[in-house]
């Protein structure tokens, strides 16, 4: 599938702005002037960094048995 040049740089720049916002929203969320602010802040990292961990878990497994199939026909 080939992009074009305007097309994929303007898909890039949505990405970085999105990252921008993302980065912003978690510095706001940072400075929470109460214990329940930082307290909801930090939960929500830790449940952002489980469902990276999960979705890595998950893939490598699904990986697996082609993998196998793979080298098993080679």
């Amino acid at each position: 599938m080939t992009r074009f040049p305007e097309i994929e740089s303007e898909l890039n720049r949505r990405r970085i702005v999105a990252e921008m916002d993302a980065i912003r929203l978690e510095k706001e969320a940072l400075k929470g002037k109460t214990l329940l602010d930082k307290s909801l802040a930090g939960l929500g990292k830790w449940m952002i960094a489980s469902g990276e961990k999960l979705r890595k878990q998950r893939q490598s497994s699904q990986e697996s048995p082609a993998v196998k199939l793979a080298n098993k026909v080679a």
